[in-house]
């Protein structure tokens, strides 16, 4: 991912949305500036791919990693912070006002104005999934039209309801100087989960770091980002494997062991409860992308999850 030159790769577009790729290398100018969206009647929704830090004006920072989706404005402006020394990358979609309203409404997202109400939500790992297969099949030219859209718009509802439920659950604090002090603890434990992705921390050993206590943190955690924290970590894990098993000459207890897994067995119980899918035919479906697949992952989003956005 380092050797990929900074900039955007459109890889489909058509009156409802377009979908592409951006990289922002370490030593880019981007990093220096304020950032925008654009000029154009779009509204963007973001997958990293790595971890940066993203700070929408008029807004607080935000660590945003495969965990998340973020979710801008028209011509919305903001900065960006290094955080992984790979550089900013992720996935995009840039949608129009008529299809995001009506995405709106089946996600049950009240909104004042036609745009999203929020800057950020949990990872749907249903439509993180649709993406990255619908991305690789873009590259090869495997794809119909018809998937791709269904697939594409299936994704983005996923994230915008998840979005709107994590809204809705979480308790409003009595004071803004309490709503900061969470935000910042949340964030420290983010940046703290992420480096150390692969390390067997417990919850006693990041709440000494962040010197709070133990059932603070937690329950701060899950009441603002929608994920425990040993789940945010399980699912990090995971999303952050799906690049490895596009590459056929790693074998899978590689990656397993990599991605901070005790055994083979692990790492493939845990992806197949999080995708309902075993990491090899995943890796087939990146090796050979093709239409029953993509139309496969993009019906496991339409499918009732099993519990909460915090479970």
């Amino acid at each position: 991912m380092d050797t990929v030159r900074s900039g955007e790769r459109l890889l489909f577009a058509n009156r409802l949305f377009e979908i592409g790729e951006f990289h922002c290398a370490p030593g880019d100018w981007r990093w220096r500036c304020v950032n925008a969206t654009g000029t154009g009647d779009y509204s963007y929704i973001a997958f990293p791919g790595t971890s940066v830090l993203i700070q929408q004006l008029g807004h607080e920072p935000i660590l945003a990693n495969p965990n998340h989706v973020l979710f801008y404005r028209r011509g919305q402006r903001f900065l960006r912070t290094l955080h992984d020394p790979r550089g900013d990358h992720c996935t995009f979609v840039r949608i129009t006002p008529d299809p995001l309203a009506e995405l709106l409404r089946e996600a049950r997202v009240e909104s004042a104005s036609d745009d999203v109400p929020f800057v950020q939500g949990p990872s749907d790992p249903h439509a993180y999934l649709a993406l990255r297969c619908a991305t690789h099949a873009l590259r090869s030219g495997t794809i119909e039209t018809l998937a791709l859209e269904e697939a594409v718009l299936e994704a983005l509802r996923r994230s915008l309801e998840r979005a709107a439920e994590l809204q809705a659950h979480r308790r409003r604090p009595a004071r803004d100087r309490t709503d900061r002090e969470h935000h910042l603890l949340v964030e420290e434990a983010k940046s703290l989960l992420t480096e150390r992705v692969t390390k067997d921390d417990t919850i006693g050993s990041l709440a000494r770091a962040l010197h709070v206590s133990a059932f603070h943190l937690a329950r701060v955690f899950r009441e603002r980002t929608g994920f425990t924290l040993h789940r945010y970590r399980t699912h990090l894990r995971l999303l952050l494997a799906l690049d490895r098993l596009a590459d056929p000459d790693v074998d899978l207890a590689t990656i397993a062991a990599e991605a901070g897994f005790t055994s083979h067995s692990h790492f493939t119980d845990a992806f197949g409860a999080l995708f309902q899918d075993p990491p090899s035919r995943v890796r087939d479906t990146f090796g050979r992308p093709n239409l029953l697949r993509l139309r496969e992952a993009s019906e496991a989003s339409l499918a009732p999850r099993g519990g909460r956005t915090g479970a």
